[in-house]
């Protein structure tokens, strides 16, 4: 499904990219903001990034991300301020695909790792990238980090 959304989205801007890092078990550490970010630290420090985290802002909603990822892939990438190619604005069906696509992809993770319990964006590894997003996922048994954005 994020292949599908990642191709719709490569039609507005040079090259989108939408992946989770790492899925780590959350087992044994205890709620709260210090213990978010030493989660999303552990997400990073599963792969080979090397990155070290500066800063997780919680949403206040738990579905937040949810809302983020959608408006940000069908207002954000697909509005006319960052169509960097393509012929022209984006049309109402192609930004309609975008956010079903973003809800499917939400859907998909919630299927395979559980409710996600809190939420929030996490300062990251941007290399290279125009523009790009991560967002911190905690469910009751693992945490992971959903990262997308756009390069040249």
């Amino acid at each position: 499904m994020a292949e599908q959304l990642e191709e719709l989205l490569d039609e507005s801007v040079f090259v989108s990219f939408i992946h989770l890092f790492h899925v780590v078990p959350v087992a044994g550490t205890a709620r709260g903001h210090d213990s978010v970010k030493g989660l999303a630290q552990a997400v990073f420090d599963a792969g080979p990034s090397g990155h070290r985290v500066g800063s997780v802002a919680l949403f206040e909603s738990p579905r937040a991300w949810r809302d983020v990822f959608r408006r940000q892939v069908t207002e954000g990438i697909m509005s006319p301020a960052a169509r960097h190619s393509g012929p022209g604005p984006a049309s109402p069906a192609d930004i309609r695909r975008a956010g079903e696509l973003a809800d499917g992809v939400a859907d998909l993770i919630g299927a395979h790792l559980g409710p996600v319990l809190s939420s929030g964006d996490v300062d990251g590894p941007h290399t290279g990238y125009i523009w790009w997003r991560n967002l911190l996922l905690v469910t009751g048994d693992w945490a992971t980090v959903l990262h997308f954005g756009i390069c040249d």
